[in-house]
């Protein structure tokens, strides 16, 4: 997804406070997480480095699109 497609998904859901990753790996403040990421590649528009920021993002979604599958 881009990082506008992210934006309004995040903008248009409940947030957990945190989200574990992968076992050992967890977001402790998801909110923070998230405004931090979105900084990042908004400040820093074509650095290589900025697809890390996106794709931990786009795990992100994955993650919470699994578990919202998994409640319904």
């Amino acid at each position: 997804m881009t990082v506008e497609e992210l934006e309004d998904y995040f903008t248009g859901i409940q947030l957990p406070d945190e989200l574990e990753m992968v076992q050992g790996v967890v977001i402790v403040d998801l909110p923070l997480f998230l405004e931090s990421h979105f900084s990042y590649i908004k400040d820093n528009p074509g650095l290589k480095s900025t697809d890390v920021f996106l794709e931990r993002l786009n795990n992100v979604h994955d993650l919470l699109e699994a578990k919202s599958a998994k409640v319904e």
